[in-house]
């Protein structure tokens, strides 16, 4: 055997064959599917194939379509000839199923039904011959063409109009394009995308424009992937001259405050006083859509509500007649802290107000406890829980001057609640008298509490004592034991014994 360095003959002839039986299994089959990628309107059904090549026979292997990995976000396997439904993912189930018209020749359809915005993406078809494997993927592209947009204005403020442009149903995000009445383009100031809960776009764009050059308005909402767009016009002149271009909608000046787990009163009122029976009323967060309450034709329109206001609101219609409202919130929340605008709309003319909402918590009194010593150092723990906004804590000695803190830790509850701990180094346990309070800032409210040295010494005894006492009572139960143990003797044969604890009964006669 002639040997070259590094390797051996054997060696190489191994390899060499480990390349031909590669190269022979490469050959055995390749898996295509379509050149471009497949386009799917929502609600539409789409096909889906994929094909052996060269041609042959799949109806012995097992052919899976999948998402991302092959054991997950399975659509439909294929084996023996038969579906393997456990093997599907649950979003997928009744949606989809195979074509087996061309299985003799290798060729694979998968038809699914009922297109979703969360079937866009890329999809793999697999198929596998023992320890063989296949596969080549494919891109669904998903579009939804939505609603036409509408237009809504602004009641005029400081000579310009705000014109929001709001259309639902796209998907992907679309493009929003404002015209003036010559086509010259004209700058959104804001652009919002929206998904609702099936995951289509509802979109709201802002544009400014000044009334002494306003005229016709053009807003068009143009879906990138189709090259399709809806469009609206809207006459500025003409709006200025509706019912509520020249009402106002006013509301508390000052900020709300209320406390965590009351109720909420928002109330809007149109100036001059103006029946409002017919027109759209919103209470909205930054957003038109989801709001937190819809008002049209005397119902509530649930559907546009966002998730977190469902079954928490009622709206108090008794001055409506006279253009008052007002939206009860029960149950306030951490969550519902900041801004609100109250929205009257007519004729795709709207006047709003905006409104202040200060949620605020007064947490639990705060607790003093003394740790260490902990290297060589003692410190006290302030600590107290249901805050909301952020407390304030600060440290005072027996005589009022603060005190600083060595240092404080944050938490922030799943309610949104806060809780906070101070910390103080001390020298001994015998520190002066110091008093720790926890403030609200936005209600100027605190809760204080007192560390008395007494206290510490009286817990230091009991430590003691009970360090002391332990063993003593441990000693003390075993002389017990032990004297009760010599005292009591036990009559096997005596039928009613009186110093036993426990009685067996006889197995048998005595002899």
């Amino acid at each position: 055997m002639v040997d070259f360095p590094g390797y051996s003959l054997s060696g190489a002839a191994a390899s060499f064959l480990f390349v031909l039986l590669t190269m022979k299994q490469s050959e055995h089959f390749r898996v295509i599917g379509p050149a471009h990628g497949i386009l799917a309107r929502v609600g539409e059904d789409a096909l889906l194939t994929c094909q052996l090549f060269p041609q042959r026979s799949a109806a012995h292997m097992e052919v899976r379509w999948y998402r991302s990995e092959p054991s997950a976000h399975v659509l439909l396997a294929h084996q023996g000839g038969a579906e393997v439904s456990e093997m599907q993912t649950e979003e997928y189930r009744g949606r989809v199923e195979w074509v087996e018209d061309g299985l003799a020749q290798g060729s694979v359809a998968l038809k699914m039904y009922n297109i979703r915005p969360s079937d866009d993406g890329q999809y793999w078809c697999r198929f596998q011959e023992g320890h063989y494997c296949g596969e080549t993927s494919l891109l669904l592209r998903v579009a939804g063409l939505g609603s036409a947009p509408h237009i809504r204005m602004a009641g005029p403020a400081d000579g310009e109009v705000q014109l929001v442009c709001t259309a639902e149903g796209w998907f992907p995000e679309p493009r929003v394009h404002w015209e003036d009445s010559s086509g010259e383009a004209l700058l959104t100031l804001s652009e919002h995308h929206i998904p609702d809960e099936d995951g289509l776009f509802r979109v709201e764009a802002t544009l400014v424009v000044r009334i002494a050059s306003a005229g016709t308005v053009s807003c068009s909402v143009h879906n990138p992937v189709l090259a399709e767009e809806k469009g609206a016009v809207l006459s500025v002149p003409e709006k200025l001259q509706t019912e509520l271009a020249s009402l106002k909608v006013i509301g508390p000046s000052q900020p709300l405050l209320v406390r965590v787990g009351e109720d909420i009163q928002l109330t809007c009122c149109l100036s001059p006083e103006a029946n409002a029976q017919s027109m759209e009323v919103r209470w909205v967060r930054a957003h038109r859509y989801p709001a937190v309450h819809v008002y049209v034709d005397g119902d509530h329109v649930s559907a546009e509500q966002m998730a977190e206001y469902r079954g928490r609101t009622v709206l108090v219609t008794h001055a409506i007649s006279e253009g008052r409202l007002t939206l009860q919130i029960h149950d306030a929340r951490t969550s519902d802290d900041g801004q609100y605008r109250c929205l009257f709309e007519k004729d795709g003319v709207y006047q709003e107000n905006t409104l202040d909402v200060k949620i605020v918590g007064l947490g639990s009194s705060p607790r003093i406890t003394l740790e260490g010593p902990v290297d060589g150092e003692m410190r006290l723990v302030c600590s107290s829980e249901g805050w909301f906004p952020q407390p304030r804590v600060r440290w005072t000695d027996s005589e009022g001057k603060p005190v600083p803190s060595s240092s404080e830790a944050l938490a922030q509850g799943g309610d949104g609640l806060f809780q906070v701990e101070a910390f103080l180094r001390v020298i001994s346990s015998s520190a002066a008298n110091v008093s720790c309070s926890v403030s609200n800032p936005v209600l100027g409210e605190e809760r204080t509490a007192t560390f008395l040295p007494s206290d510490c010494r009286m817990t230091f005894s009991w430590k003691i004592l009970l360090l002391l006492g332990l063993p003593a009572v441990v000693v003390v139960g075993l002389i017990q034991m032990k004297s009760f143990g010599k005292g009591q003797k036990y009559n096997s044969t005596d039928d009613n014994p009186t110093h036993s604890e426990c009685y067996f009964p006889r197995r048998g006669p005595r002899e």
